[in-house]
């Protein structure tokens, strides 16, 4: 059963039903987009983190451009 049909069932009239839906819908926009604010917080918290370390640590391009084997050959 739905908000909409429990009110009906409730004797509430149609007027006080579009409201309460209109109410309904507010809130859950409301809700979307705090979890979009909060979800771009974490992102830049992570990017800058991220900004920090590479800062802190420089680029480890020698570490990056050494060949490595995994399989050792036989000779």
């Amino acid at each position: 059963m739905n908000l909409k049909q429990l009110l009906k069932n409730a004797g509430i009239s149609n007027n006080i039903i579009k409201e309460v839906e209109k109410k309904a819908s507010k809130t859950s926009e409301q809700m979307e987009l705090e979890h979009r604010e909060r979800a771009m917080a974490m992102t830049k918290m992570m990017l800058n983190d991220a900004l920090r370390y590479r800062k802190e640590h420089g680029n480890d391009k020698q570490a990056a451009e050494q060949v490595r084997t995994i399989i050792m050959p036989d000779d």
